[in-house]
């Protein structure tokens, strides 16, 4: 099944190209050294210095902001599709790979609609990036505090208010996350499992079942990768407390 991004990707194919729309963007596709297409406006972005790319961004979601232009929206949405693609990757507790890009697309477009032009009039770019993160970090419960492959010992002899909270943890146990991902030290599945079980905090049994797998199996295959996490940044960097308890 396409995910969101293939389908944004197919349809900007057909988008990039339409002498219509970008007669519709016409003083964007002027900032873009005089370009006549919308797939020139890309070109431009993606080889621009980030004055000139800024430029780009402040026209359209300037229409955005003006008259609700949702061609612009759209426009906007594509050039940021490779900082949606890496939130995509980093929110594990998201859910699988066609969750995320959903997640993270849908957080991208409405920060782009409700931009704060106003106080905001530059850098668009990275302000709809951050802010976007920012929305899906809220969406997320706080992680447990103590990783552990047994669930009757996570949090033992403490209650919840003893239990001093770390600031946004999530964000360390994310980046932990892909970080070992891409250097091959866990899979993107035990990846998933942790971040849907201590960010996420969905049950390992209901993640069994809906795997098809018996709990006990996930208990032991969650111990064995976060047994990987410890030790791979034991030997590379400090591990954030968040992901060693």
């Amino acid at each position: 099944m396409a995910s969101v991004f293939d389908l944004l990707d197919r349809e900007w194919r057909r988008l990039s190209r339409d002498r219509g729309a970008a007669r519709s963007l016409a003083d964007v596709c002027r900032l873009a050294d005089g370009g006549t297409t919308l797939a020139d406006v890309e070109r431009y972005v993606r080889g621009a210095d980030p004055v000139g790319a800024d430029r780009i961004f402040l026209a359209l979601v300037g229409r955005v902001v003006d008259r609700g232009d949702a061609l612009a929206a759209r426009v906007l949405l594509q050039l940021l599709l490779p900082g949606t693609r890496s939130l995509a990757r980093r929110w594990w507790a998201l859910g699988d790979h066609d969750e995320r890009a959903a997640a993270a697309v849908l957080a991208v477009y409405h920060r782009i609609r409700s931009y704060p032009l106003a106080r905001r009039p530059g850098r668009v770019a990275a302000n709809i990036l951050m802010d976007a993160a920012q929305e899906l970090r809220r969406a997320l419960p706080r992680i447990h505090p103590t990783l552990t492959a047994d669930p009757d010992v996570r949090g033992a002899g403490r209650t919840e208010a003893e239990i001093e909270p770390t600031p946004h943890p999530s964000v360390e146990l994310a980046e932990v996350l892909d970080e070992a991902v891409r250097a091959q030290v866990i899979d993107a599945e035990d990846a998933e499992l942790i971040a849907r079980s201590r960010i996420g905090g969905d049950r390992v049994a209901d993640i069994a079942e809906r795997r098809g797998s018996r709990p006990r199996t996930l208990w032991d295959r969650r111990c064995r990768a976060e047994a990987a996490l410890v030790q791979h940044h034991g030997r590379h960097s400090p591990t954030p407390a968040a992901a060693v308890g």
